[in-house]
């Protein structure tokens, strides 16, 4: 991996993925676009499987007719559900 961040957004979220750096391991991070008075955020805890779960988060925003649905309660299924990242969340405002 190459140590820049890729990113995704829509209308409803933004995600991003942070690759493993020196003093810091891989993580995926997701913003709700639609809160603005709370503004909900979601990142990983584990790395084992980020760069699939990544794989699986770009197939979905490159597909026209499924990234305009996608929103931070899809993101956290996959990465919690599918591939057990230990997603945890909070309000940014708090």
């Amino acid at each position: 991996m190459n140590n820049e961040t890729k990113q995704f957004r829509n209308e409803n979220v933004v995600v991003s993925f942070y690759e493993k750096r020196e003093y810091s391991k891989a993580y995926i991070i997701a913003k709700d676009l639609t809160d603005m008075w709370n503004e909900p955020t979601i990142y990983t805890r584990n790395i084992r499987g980020i760069e699939k779960a990544w794989e699986t988060i770009e197939k979905m925003f490159n597909d026209n007719e499924v990234k305009n649905g996608v929103t931070i309660n899809v993101i956290q299924k996959i990465l919690d559900e599918n591939f057990k990242l230990n997603v945890h969340s909070y309000c940014a405002v708090d």
